[in-house]
């Protein structure tokens, strides 16, 4: 399984404080992962190999559009339904983005070879402590794009 497709994908569930922007009643943050080469975490948690249960765990750090440092990316996802490859299976995951104001926690289901998917945005701190909307995720791109309710 390639370890930057799954590294994409998942670090989204990973994008920026670059650009907020008003767009379909949402405020919108930008981020993109700061590593393209992620090295994600594998547990194989039953038999050998790609099997129902197993882990990844991602983390990296997320940066705003201009390059500049914004924060840290962190998901745990599990394997739920295998398909023919890990890239085309389906995991259940949980993650955070950490940012100076405060974390935005996210969950939902995730496909690796998806060009875009999207996460719920389950709540936050700090300023982000009544959170609700949802995390898009573009994988190729390597972008994560928080678009929070107002």
């Amino acid at each position: 399984m390639p370890k930057r497709v799954i590294a994409a994908a998942l670090a989204a569930t990973a994008l920026a404080l670059a650009g907020s922007a008003q767009a379909d009643g949402k405020h919108q943050i930008r981020l993109t992962e700061a590593h393209a080469d992620l090295q994600p975490t594998f547990v194989d948690t039953g038999k050998p190999g790609p099997s129902v249960g197993d882990l990844v765990v991602a983390r990296d750090g997320v940066n705003r559009e201009n390059g500049a440092p914004a924060g840290m990316f962190t998901q745990v996802c599990t394997l739920v339904e295998l398909g023919s490859s890990p890239l085309t299976s389906t995991y259940e995951c949980s993650g955070s983005i950490t940012l100076p104001d405060g974390t935005i926690t996210m969950q939902g289901p995730f496909v690796p070879a998806a060009a875009e998917q999207s996460a719920a945005v389950t709540g936050g701190t700090g300023a982000y402590r009544t959170a609700r909307g949802e995390v898009v995720i573009r994988a190729e791109a390597d972008q994560i794009v928080v678009k929070l309710a107002r």
